[in-house]
């Protein structure tokens, strides 16, 4: 018989060599193709942990805001409304117009029954430290930034008094 040694033909490393790129080639497509999978994959997941997260903070954030008002609320009764005067929901002006009362300090506002700017007008220093008490604003906030002042023009040119 004869003997046949794959390695003594003359083609026979070019073979070699071709096998080897090819081989190379589609490990690295499959790998591409397996990677980019993985990468698309991995992306979902995150976006939907981000989501999460964020519904998450933003449940945390409104049970701290309503923890935060009903604390409030709870001494909404130590205010002589006898003197701020008295007034509900249906009544209220927009306290956002003074200079420095946001949403979340208006909510803090309501839930002391502070609806008006009249309200507001008709606070004495006494009565604005003791708002400033109850609502825990920074000290001296409600002075420095005149909010019964600003509170009583705005009283004015609504009701032209």
């Amino acid at each position: 018989m004869f003997e046949m040694n794959p390695h003594q033909l003359p083609d026979a490393v070019m073979q070699h060599w071709i096998m080897l790129l090819v081989s190379g080639a589609l490990g690295f497509i499959i790998g591409y193709i397996t990677r980019k999978a993985a990468i698309r994959t991995l992306e979902g997941q995150l976006s939907r942990t981000e989501s999460q997260v964020e519904e998450c903070a933003k449940s945390s954030q409104t049970q701290q805001e309503e923890l935060v008002l009903q604390r409030i609320s709870a001494r909404a009764n130590e205010l002589n409304f006898g003197r701020i005067g008295q007034a509900s929901l249906a009544d209220a002006d927009d306290l956002k117009e003074i200079n420095g009362i946001g949403p979340f300090f208006e909510k803090k506002l309501h839930s002391l029954r502070i609806y008006t700017f009249r309200q507001l007008a008709s606070c004495t220093p006494a009565d604005v430290d003791q708002i400033g008490n109850i609502i825990e604003f920074f000290p001296d906030r409600i002075e420095r930034e005149d909010w019964v002042g600003q509170a009583q023009k705005l009283y004015r040119r609504k009701y032209s008094v």
